[in-house]
Parts: structure tokens; C-alpha cells; sequence
């Protein structure tokens, strides 16, 4: 059972967005590729714990305060344990050294168990601070099929990417969630804070994202309207206009919530591909119409 599901991180969003409208710098791009690398990371180990037989209850992408603030990627209850998962979607040849992890290059790189253990400590203090007293064991888990780690030590916790399938086949199956369990997996759960005060987000300006409608199928703007929708120049993919106008409202709702939505923001949002008049039928049949006249706007 999952309690908690994964959802894509509103930083990554604001990426994918801003990325077909803008030209992201140096730092924007790595930012950009990192946070998608590691919710990528994140949902294979998902897929591989959809394998999981038996009861348990999984609680994904935990951001907990205890002291400090953590995220933590995935927590298990099966078997009368609490197991936390950090995961890590490295690509490439690494070797480990005095408990440090290198590139080939020899170049030091944040070091994932400091990151583990850290987790492990501050849920740790929670769940005594909840008088949850189910043993917790935390694992170091990549997910790359990619990577390689010369010299991994044994006794870390540390799951390789070909010993994912075998990890998962070793909790046994027969084994029943206990009333215990399903309390802690409900006390951890309300801990999780959904909005962190310092979530980060990038920066942008409205001026200076192009306005248009990009393809929903390959992201670029290259789209041209036809008849009662879209098609791609690149890709040729079509699509249906106000399946397109929704998909634009929502991208201009999340870029720019302090703004209202009207007929001729969306209008102008989307390159004035489609009429005025048409974006305002779209809008009217989806949304609810608020104020009179030219003070009209859409919730």
C-alpha cells in the first residue's frame, strides 16, 4: 500500500516550463539537470519496488522537521521495520576511499552516506520523540544501471544497481502490516510538511519568456494553428485548441499565481495563435467567471 505518493517537485516544473521559453544559463541547466536526474532516480526505484509481494505500506518523498529539516526519498514499513531509502542515480565510474566517494577523475563529490545518515539520524529522533519503537534500517540504494563503484564497502548498507531485484526478493512475503506499523506509517506521515519555507524556485521575469504555445508532444515552439487546433512544424504533432488553451492556463497559473486569468493574458501567453474571442469560450467553459466586463477574470 502506498500512504504517500511521489509527486514531481515544483522546482523541476518551473524548469521544464521556463526551459521552452528561455534560454536557461550555465547554472540554470545543471540545476535543471540534476533535479531531473534525481527524480528520475527516484521513480525507477519506485518501479522496483512495485515488485514488492506481501503487505507493507510505502510513504515516498518525505520532507520532515525534526530540529532540521530533510527531505527523505522513501520509507518502508514491512516485516515490523522501518527501512529508509536514499537514492542515488549516479552515472559513470566511481571508487570509494576512507569512506568518501570519488569520481575516476579524483574529484570528491558529496558524499551520499553523510546524506543517509543524516536522514536516518533526524527520523531517528522523530520517531522517539512519537514513541514509535519499530527498529529503523537505513540503505544507500543506486539506481543506475550506468554506474559503477570500485572498492564499495560491505558494511554500509549500500545496495548496487544488479543487486536492486535480489534486495527486493529477500523480504518475505508471508508477513502481515500490524496495527503498529499502519500508527507509525499515519504519526509520519502528518509530519511531512508539504510547502517548506525555503523551497526553492528559479527566477524569471514574464517580459523575457517568449510567448507562444509550445508542442506538447517534443517542447519547442514551433507550433502554428490549424482549423480547430495545432500542429508542430518539428514533430508534427497536432493537437486539439483548447486542449492546448487549458494546457497554457495551467502553465501560466503555476508560473505566475499572483496573476489573475483572463481571456487576454492567456491570449497574449499564447503568442496570439488563437482569437481572443475563442480563448474566452475556452475559458468560460472550463473555469468559473468572476466580475463584469472589462474586470472579468477566471478561478
Amino acid at each position: 500500500m502506498i500512504a504517500k505518493q511521489r509527486k514531481k517537485p515544483d522546482e523541476l516544473i518551473a524548469y521544464e516550463l521556463l526551459s521552452k521559453r528561455k534560454q536557461l544559463n550555465e547554472e540554470e541547466n545543471k540545476r535543471y539537470r540534476s533535479l531531473a536526474k534525481g527524480f528520475e532516480g527516484e521513480v525507477i526505484f519506485d518501479t522496483c519496488l512495485d515488485k514488492l509481494e506481501g503487505e507493507h505500506i510505502i510513504l515516498k518523498d518525505l520532507f520532515i522537521h525534526h530540529n532540521k529539516y530533510c527531505q527523505m526519498d522513501t520509507i518502508l514499513l514491512k516485516n515490523g521495520n522501518i527501512f529508509l531509502f536514499e537514492i542515488k542515480n549516479f552515472n559513470g565510474e566511481f571508487y570509494w576511499h576512507d569512506d568518501k566517494i570519488f569520481m575516476v577523475n579524483q574529484v570528491e563529490i558529496d558524499n551520499p552516506i553523510a546524506q543517509r545518515d543524516r536522514a536516518h539520524s533526524i527520523l531517528r529522533r522523530l520517531l522517539q520523540s512519537l514513541e514509535i519503537r519499530l527498529p529503523l534500517i537505513s540503505y544507500l540504494i543506486f539506481v543506475n544501471p550506468e554506474c559503477t563503484i570500485f572498492q564499495a564497502p560491505q558494511d554500509k548498507h549500500i545496495i548496487l544497481p544488479t543487486q536492486i531485484n535480489r534486495f527486493i526478493k529477500h523480504f518475505p512475503i508471508t508477513a502481515k502490516i500490524t496495527s503498529q506499523e499502519k500508527q507509525a506509517s499515519e504519526n509520519i506521515k502528518v509530519n511531512h510538511i508539504e510547502n517548506p519555507p525555503f523551497k526553492q524556485f528559479p527566477a524569471y521575469q514574464y517580459d523575457e519568456l517568449e510567448k507562444g504555445i509550445p508542442c506538447y508532444r517534443c517542447g519547442e515552439m514551433s507550433t502554428y494553428p490549424i482549423k480547430q487546433g495545432l500542429e508542430c512544424r518539428l514533430c508534427g504533432h497536432m493537437e486539439k485548441g483548447n486542449e492546448a488553451i487549458m494546457r497554457i492556463c495551467k502553465e501560466y497559473q503555476f508560473l505566475f499565481p499572483e496573476r489573475k486569468l483572463t481571456s487576454t493574458s492567456i491570449f497574449h501567453w499564447g503568442g496570439k495563435m488563437v482569437s481572443r474571442r475563442r480563448v474566452f469560450r475556452i475559458l468560460q467553459q472550463y473555469y468559473v467567471k468572476k466580475g463584469e466586463h472589462r474586470c472579468h477574470y477566471f478561478e
